[in-house]
């Protein structure tokens, strides 16, 4: 860490908030006219004041940067109208200090020292700090999944059954495939922001930022369980189908023998005439 005082640099109290599965930006940008807009790419960066910012992202992140408490809750009651999927509250947060002024740099989740700082550092510190909000928020998701199979398998290794219903199973293998999708296409966590290829040093402060939040090892996780929950969740389908022919084929053959039954009488006389 930089050895100089704290106290003789600017510092940012920065929060991410995941608010909801998307924002679309275009309403937002539509009908929230009353900020100063710094960027209309995504992330789209607003001036709420004359030192208080806001960073906005598509997949349902906003970013405070020294935005007092009552701000922060009217900005986000201004926001809820364009967010999909959107809650009250979120437990998905992280919390950062940026200092700016020294003369060396240090990246980290928590500090992060900057020597000068202009809206694309601003950008970037936030999309990554979003992409790991984000990614908390698809990690409990898979993890309650991975629970909820967990009580499936227990109950077949105790009764030999299956409880769940083939609707059932296809609503889970959606809500999977949805969260890949999310991560993949939403999140980027494989494309590098815009900003990055024009400024060396921010494709510098990129790459550190991702090594400090661990995104490409927490989304490899991630998408293992994906692939786990996947193949489990394919196999208890391929179960239920099994189970559903075989009850089928007892149908068919109850049905069967109720009709030999039925028309025994009849066929009686002429079978024993036959044999005589």
């Amino acid at each position: 860490m930089p050895r100089v005082k704290k106290a003789n640099l600017k510092r940012y109290l920065v929060e991410t908030r995941y608010v909801g599965e998307q924002i679309d930006l275009k309403r937002l940008q539509d009908n929230v006219k009353k900020y100063r807009y710094l960027t209309r790419d995504h992330p789209i960066v607003l001036q709420l004041l004359d030192d208080a910012h806001v960073v906005i992202t598509k997949f349902g992140t906003v970013t405070f940067w020294n935005v007092k408490k009552d701000l922060v809750r009217q900005f986000l009651k201004e926001v809820a109208p364009f967010v999909k999927s959107r809650r009250e509250s979120y437990e998905y947060t992280d919390t950062m200090k940026v200092y700016v002024g020294g003369e060396k740099e240090d990246i980290g989740s928590d500090e992060t020292f900057l020597k000068e700082l202009d809206v694309e550092k601003m950008k970037i510190i936030s999309y990554v700090s979003a992409q790991s909000v984000a990614l908390d928020r698809y990690e409990e998701e898979i993890d309650g999944q991975l629970q909820e199979l967990g009580k499936v398998v227990e109950n077949i290794k105790n009764t030999g059954r299956t409880q769940f219903r083939e609707k059932d199973l296809l609503r889970q293998v959606g809500k999977i495939l949805s969260v890949k999708q999310h991560t993949v296409t939403n999140l980027a966590l494989f494309d590098k922001p815009d900003d990055t290829w024009e400024r060396e040093e921010l494709e510098d402060l990129y790459n550190k930022l991702r090594v400090e939040y661990d995104l490409r090892d927490r989304f490899s996780i991630l998408n293992e369980k994906i692939s786990f929950l996947s193949e489990n969740n394919t196999t208890l389908l391929d179960l239920i189908s099994s189970q559903k022919s075989n009850f089928l084929e007892l149908v068919i053959i109850i049905l069967i023998a109720i009709e030999i039954f039925i028309f025994l009488p009849d066929w009686l006389p002429s079978m024993i005439a036959l044999f005589r």
